[in-house]
């Protein structure tokens, strides 16, 4: 269950790393009048920084690139 949970946790962590940006883009410009600028430029960075939190999480041994053992060798 505590595996399950720390997922859970994860990916809803990644998921509003991606959502919040935009929806804060979207409440700057409707005060501002400035649409859709900054909902696209929230849509873009929270893109990238999910992107990134997602790429580390399913990076084997902590985050560390791995190179095949093949590769090792030469």
């Amino acid at each position: 269950m505590a595996v399950a949970m720390n997922w859970v946790s994860q990916i809803t962590t990644i998921s509003l790393e991606m959502a919040l940006p935009a929806l804060g883009g979207n409440w700057l410009d409707n005060r501002w009048g400035t649409s859709p600028w900054l909902v696209c430029i929230g849509a873009v960075i929270g893109f990238g920084v999910g992107m990134l939190h997602l790429i580390q999480l399913t990076r084997p041994s902590g985050g560390k690139p791995t190179r095949p053992k093949q590769e090792q060798d030469e």
